[in-house]
């Protein structure tokens, strides 16, 4: 009974969640005039800072909920009960705009630039052409995209996520508010696919539910939409028939889609071949498979960039966002004293780089390679390389969503408690608004939500019920 009494509590906080939103779309109709980020009631005439307290209240309730979910055994009957239970909470979540980002409309204007204008997204960006030809276009999709704060960028993303926007707004048929909600039921779809594949490669349920029912997960993937999900997808397929089905080829080629979306993926190509030939005895022969399928990962890679490719340009998109400084340690930095930045970004990248290398080279001469031990030193992998990034946004942490069933509990529970941190801290530009002036803000209240976050938890470790046996 306390169990059914949980679930619905936390059904009754996610629809109070989206309320707002609801109210937004029988006031208006459609998203095309949306443009209120950062007002949880998306509504300028409410003050900002009781919209704030509301959410915080709410989302902290969730999280609370949620912990008490992940932390009762046998509250789902089967794996079964558990994606229908997800597939409801999703549900509601699909009604929440996204609030706190305008990436979805970027996605959906690059999308609408390349597949019904016919334009190269990596050389012409949505507002240079809107611009030139905008007597002739009938087009909210477009024009939405084109005045957001992406609107004068090329794409940032590899091909496939591009192949994807493409789809997608063509069958948005112009219309801004279906546009919307296609994305966001791709999301929803590929929610419930990870959800099983978590399942299906760990054989646990907990771990399942530690995925599929964060409110970090579905606020930022169901209700702001980011694409980041998707590569989880194609990371967690990866990884199911490198282990489940035995099958190298076919999960290189998932990880060449994974990397086709976000270039991180690409940092776990050695350990998919040498785990694959982890029982060869011969260094030189391990080196060899080394260069024969990371020729073969290269190669599909590159064949997904033909529809696109005319010069050098393509790459570039590859470091666009490394030129922009937000929400990351960087852009503290940058307010206080630019002068020790380059320094301190340098540093960090050779202790990736250092940290990297040695990772690589100990796999390399590594015989009979345990799958959970790589993992975990790949996680770290993940942690450094999220610390060298210029711009940070808390919806990257779902990267480390995808190898979590390898994590050691206090690993696990702190990747829980920093995406529930991440989340509150982003409250500051609620309280405000969204400015690099107040990344300050946000950072300082991640660190000091985390270490709030450790001193409660450390006192009660059950919060996170799961054994230590690895899983191989």
């Amino acid at each position: 009974m306390k169990n059914k009494i949980i679930k619905v509590f936390f059904l009754i906080v996610s629809i109070l969640l989206v309320i707002p939103s609801i109210i937004y779309l029988i006031v208006n109709k459609n998203v095309i005039e949306f443009n209120t980020y950062y007002n949880f009631f998306i509504n300028n005439d409410v003050s900002k800072f009781f919209s704030t307290i509301i959410y915080l209240l709410l989302f902290t309730l969730l999280t609370i909920l949620y912990l008490m979910l992940i932390r009762k055994k046998n509250i789902f009957n089967s794996v079964k009960d558990l994606i229908k239970y997800t597939a409801i909470v999703g549900t509601i979540f699909l009604i929440m705009l996204p609030w706190t980002s305008s990436d979805v409309f970027y996605y959906m204007g690059v999308g609408e630039l390349d597949c019904r204008y016919n334009q190269n997204p990596y050389y012409v960006t949505m507002k240079d052409y809107y611009e030139q030809n905008k007597t002739e276009i009938n087009d909210e999709i477009l024009e939405k995209g084109a005045f957001g704060y992406w609107g004068g960028t090329t794409v940032v993303y590899g091909p496939i996520a591009q192949l994807i926007f493409k789809i997608s707004s063509f069958i948005s048929i112009k219309n801004v508010t279906v546009g919307l909600f296609i994305y966001k039921i791709i999301n929803l779809i590929i929610h419930i696919a990870n959800t099983y594949l978590i399942y299906k490669v760990s054989g646990k349920m907990k771990f399942t539910t530690i995925y599929g029912l964060n409110p970090f997960v579905m606020l930022e993937f169901i209700g702001n939409v980011h694409n980041d999900i998707i590569v989880v997808f194609f990371l967690l397929l990866t990884l199911y028939f490198l282990l489940k089905k035995k099958k190298l080829l076919l999960s290189i080629f998932c990880l060449a889609l994974a990397t086709g979306i976000k270039y991180f993926s690409i940092l776990l190509l050695p350990i998919i071949i040498l785990y694959h030939f982890r029982d060869e005895k011969k260094l030189s022969k391990r080196f060899l498979r080394c260069l024969q399928y990371g020729t073969i990962f290269l190669i599909i890679f590159a064949l997904e960039y033909v529809m696109y490719f005319k010069d050098y340009q393509v790459i570039v998109a590859m470091f666009a966002q490394t030129s922009k400084y937000a929400k990351s340690i960087y852009s503290v930095i940058l307010q206080y004293n630019r002068d020790w930045l380059d320094a301190i970004r340098a540093v960090f990248l050779c202790v990736f780089i250092i940290y990297y290398f040695v990772f690589c080279i100990n796999l390399l001469t590594t015989h009979n390679i345990k799958f959970y031990r790589a993992i975990k030193k790949y996680n770290v992998v993940l942690i450094l390389f999220l610390l060298i990034l210029t711009s940070f946004q808390q919806w990257y942490l779902v990267w480390l969503f995808a190898t979590i069933m390898w994590q050691r509990p206090n690993m696990i529970r702190n990747t829980i408690g920093l995406t529930a941190c991440t989340e509150i801290a982003n409250s500051a530009y609620m309280f405000l608004f969204e400015s690099y002036k107040f990344d300050d803000y946000f950072v300082g209240l991640i660190i000091a939500l985390f270490i709030i976050w450790q001193i409660v938890t450390n006192k009660d470790r059950r919060i996170i019920n799961i054994e230590r046996k690895e899983i191989e």
